[in-house]
């Protein structure tokens, strides 16, 4: 039989369900799609650690699933990738970008007037939702970081997309699912989704804004019991915090993002 020959056209859309990627410590479970024509991707993940026993594998592959369904990462690379070049693409953005699942979408306000005029970092956004932390959860001595970069549909000024990278500092109690975090966020435009570079930016300064906004004017939250051992010092990952506190961030107050409280 004769080899067959395939090529896509800008109506051509791949796509693959819970697909192992073999690593030297790890397995990674992949959903996607990809539309060669425009560069279109949408993805979700889930990352094992250790051995790979077949009550595992049904789980990762449900979690993908529903990560897939409900809160994919959606974003853009280059147009007409090999096979190869879009998995390493999608192995660089967990790792470097949008991570293993995407934002939760926040309640569509119509007072939400926020405007996106400038390169800088947001700094005039507060919680106020009511809830307080505990003393202890204060008095905790251990601080994280996350810095998660995602491209998002937003008009800014001329442009039609935003590119917004936030830096969060937060610290918690293991044993009362509470934390406090402090944000900051830069957001600058992008003209071609297909074609744009990530700034360089300070990030030292961008932790201390927001290390100085968990200090003095904290966001405060409760987690999910099931996510609180991430709080301890010796957790293997804390990705599911740094989507919680996102979807924190996201979930706007009056129309602005939840990156510092009031100031105590």
């Amino acid at each position: 039989m004769s080899q067959i020959v395939t090529f896509h056209t800008s109506a051509s859309k791949l796509s693959e369900t819970c697909v192992w990627i073999e690593e030297k410590a790890r397995y990674i479970c992949l959903t996607y799609e990809y539309v060669p024509g425009t560069g279109y991707v949408k993805y979700a993940a889930s990352v094992l650690k250790g051995e790979l026993a077949d009550d595992y594998i049904k789980n990762h592959e449900e979690t993908t699933t529903r990560r897939f369904e409900i809160r994919p990462v959606t974003t853009y690379f280059e147009t007409f990738l090999d096979y190869n070049d879009l998995l390493k693409m999608i192995r660089k953005e967990m790792c470097h970008g949008a991570g293993c699942v995407g934002l939760r979408k926040p309640v569509t306000r119509s007072d939400d007037t926020e405007s996106l005029t400038s390169d800088d970092f947001i700094s005039e956004t507060r919680s106020d939702d009511g809830f307080t932390v505990s003393m202890d959860t204060h008095m905790s001595p251990h601080v994280f970081t996350f810095k998660y970069i995602i491209l998002t549909s937003e008009k800014h000024g001329t442009a039609d997309l935003t590119l917004r990278i936030i830096y969060g500092c937060y610290k918690g109690s293991e044993k009362n699912n509470e934390l406090i975090y402090g944000a900051s966020i830069h957001h600058s435009p992008v003209y071609n989704a297909a074609s744009y570079d990530v700034p360089e930016l300070d990030d030292d300064s961008h932790y201390e804004t927001a290390l100085m906004r968990m200090e003095k004017c904290p966001v405060n939250m409760s987690i999910k019991q099931e996510f609180s051992h991430q709080l301890n010092t010796d957790a293997e990952h804390r990705e599911d915090i740094m989507y919680s506190i996102l979807d924190k961030i996201y979930a706007k107050i009056g129309g602005l993002y939840q990156i510092r409280g009031n100031r105590y």
